[in-house]
């Protein structure tokens, strides 16, 4: 009964432990799919903060403000 129970606890132990570790294991397996989507996302970030920037390029600045001071 002793062992069983020792069985069963190192069973419940590796279990939780290739949980941990599942995300990790998908991480190296995936390497480069991972590394595309990481890309791709850094790179719609990008395009996302150059249309802003560019929206704000586009606008006219009216400069007769400064003769009010």
């Amino acid at each position: 009964m002793m062992v069983l129970s020792l069985f069963q606890e190192f069973e419940i132990f590796i279990n939780k432990t290739m949980a941990k570790h599942k995300k990790h294991d998908s991480l190296v397996r995936d390497y480069e799919t991972q590394k595309a989507k990481h890309l791709e996302k850094l790179a719609s970030q990008m395009l996302k903060q150059d249309e802003k920037m560019q929206k704000l390029k586009e606008k006219n600045i009216n400069n007769d403000f400064l003769k009010l001071f």
